[in-house]
């Protein structure tokens, strides 16, 4: 590198995470980065998880074990410590995919302006089913009402971050999403990478999984805050979820009745004309609706 290295700081939030924490620090170590600064925020973890983490405690800079408020407030207590000029967080049930701490580094130099950067990422879910994304070229446009960014896959410049303040402690499930929309309201020059960056795990347990109706609240709140027409998109989407969603008429084939079939085609046909196209089109909860239902939320 013909460049100053920047330091990069990774906080990495865990709860009895032994089964899977070493996977992810190992992933980090693998990058080979050599000006990386280490955070771990444990919620008070009753089993290995402190033992695992110490035994690569040369390569954190801080190892701090304390009840805390949920994931949000863990985060928020680890960037307060935090040196780097590029920070981001990897979940303790994930992985850095080789190189992408430097790909990252790569194109914040190349592309000075950026703020923030943002690439693909590997979903591997507890069935072995596996799903490559790449980010939508239209993921900042539409991140009021979709959020098109992987979270393990994206960092960004720490003066955003203290620019943008600190994530929303009183959301559960969408706190990285209102958070992106925060940094696109404070100017976020957001660079996207097809580059795979992350293995982003799912098992049948995480939160990610098993929200439902939790998850699509949050969503509601952050599309009630950034979404179109002043926020009355989120209303929307809740009475499709609510109306439709949740009796199947999203599944693959619908699954809901003829008669309510053609009452959410007639619905759509409104909503399109009240708020355009694309943001009704891109409506996409079936996802909370099938975990609502107990069904297999991601085929």
């Amino acid at each position: 590198m013909s460049y100053e290295v920047p330091k990069i700081s990774i906080v990495i939030p865990t709860f009895n995470a032994a089964d899977t924490l070493e996977k992810s620090i190992q992933s980090l170590l693998m990058q080979d980065y050599p000006n990386l600064e280490l955070i771990l925020m444990d919620g008070g973890s009753q089993d290995q998880t402190i033992a695992i983490a110490k035994q690569y405690a040369d390569h954190f800079s801080h190892i701090i074990s304390e009840k805390d408020k949920g994931q949000a407030n863990a985060l928020n207590k680890g960037f307060r410590l935090a040196t780097g000029e590029i920070w981001g967080w990897l979940c303790a049930d994930d992985e850095l995919l080789p190189g992408a701490l430097q790909h990252s580094i790569e194109l914040f130099h190349a592309h000075p302006s950026t703020t923030c950067v943002t690439g693909g990422c590997r979903r591997i879910f507890w069935d072995g089913s596996v799903i490559e994304t790449t980010p939508d070229p239209l993921l900042v446009e539409r991140l009021g009402y979709r959020n098109g960014v992987e979270q393990p896959s994206t960092l960004w410049k720490a003066t955003l971050h203290k620019s943008a303040g600190e994530l929303d402690e009183s959301l559960n499930y969408a706190f990285d999403w209102e958070w992106w929309n925060r940094l696109k309201a404070k100017g976020a020059v957001i660079t996207l990478t097809d580059k795979l960056m992350s293995n982003y795990y799912f098992s049948e347990t995480n939160k990610t999984s098993t929200g439902g109706t939790a998850i699509a609240q949050d969503m509601y709140r952050v599309i009630k805050r950034y979404g179109p027409r002043r926020g009355y998109l989120a209303d929307a989407y809740m009475f499709l979820y609510r109306a439709f969603d949740l009796h199947g008429c999203y599944d693959h084939p619908p699954t809901c009745s003829t008669t309510r079939q053609r009452a959410w085609r007639f619905s759509l046909e409104v909503l399109i004309k009240l708020f355009e196209a694309d943001p009704i089109i891109c409506y996409n909860w079936n996802f909370a609706s099938k975990q609502a239902r107990g069904l297999c939320w991601f085929k």
